[in-house]
């Protein structure tokens, strides 16, 4: 009987803008490209759901993974920073990397996490709200729990980042379309049509809060959105109130001359 593994996940935060710098700096540091084949990874390819293969394993289309595989570190890099996610790995050790700028570091050797933490380009997760003392665990006999929890944790620390967003309502525009991105392109969209899949999904989704904190999200953002239309009609208010003063003026200044 297969015994259960013990994964431990650790999220990172780096700039989504030069996301192609640390898929350069993990290739650099020993890391290959996690491809996926059909044929092999069967149970993942038949377990997932179309858009959810088609958001994280882009690898299963790979047209040819040998020409691939000979392509320098840069241009590896270039190819990964068209997709949405990336995953990674070396010995035990699993990187999933969102183009959003999220990363998750996946296994138990501490010191191979460490290396990965060296890179200069991390962002202070505590910073979105995220306990970075937190331990999140996965224990499982199936990889494909272990992809569930990676998406739902991912989900999590979006709706962390964005409700930390949404603070400035300078940025609204960016802030709401990616919020908009976010649910269209993964938030909504149901993962497996297992129920076991399902099942886990929901009692993790709970387990994190993922409903406070969309409402959160979706509260702050209405809020906005209120502010910035009443404070776009105070200014045309003002605006027609300076030009009335101003008419006023000139209309006036020119009874006066007629009367003079």
């Amino acid at each position: 009987m297969e015994e259960k593994q013990s994964y431990k996940i650790i999220p990172l935060l780096t700039n989504e803008k030069e996301m192609y710098k640390f898929y350069e700096f993990v290739l650099n540091i020993g890391y290959e490209v996690k491809v996926f084949n059909k044929k092999k990874d069967s149970n993942i390819y038949k377990y997932f759901l179309p858009v959810i293969r088609d958001y994280m394993f882009w690898t299963f289309n790979l047209n040819s993974v040998e020409k691939f595989n000979k392509l320098n570190k840069e241009m590896q890099a270039a190819v990964c920073n068209n997709y949405s996610c990336t995953l990674f790995e070396k010995d035990n050790m699993i990187i999933v990397a969102f183009s959003t700028g999220i990363v998750f570091i996946i296994g138990n050797d501490s010191k191979e996490a460490e290396k990965i933490k060296e890179y200069d380009g991390l962002l202070d997760i505590s910073k979105i709200n995220i306990d970075t003392d937190k331990v999140y665990k996965v224990d499982t006999k199936e990889v494909e729990d272990l992809y569930i929890y990676v998406i739902t944790l991912y989900k999590y620390v979006t709706l962390n980042k964005l409700d930390k967003a949404m603070e400035n309502k300078d940025n609204f525009d960016k802030n709401r379309n990616e919020f908009v991105k976010f649910i269209q392109s993964i938030y909504s969209k149901k993962i497996t049509e297992h129920l076991s899949g399902n099942k886990m999904e929901n009692d993790l989704e709970q387990k994190l809060g993922l409903d406070k904190l969309y409402i959160s999200v979706e509260n702050k953002f209405d809020i906005l959105y209120r502010n910035i239309k009443l404070d776009s009609h105070n200014t045309m208010f003002r605006i027609i109130i300076i030009l009335l003063v101003v008419l006023i003026i000139i209309g006036t200044i020119n009874l006066g001359n007629y009367l003079m």
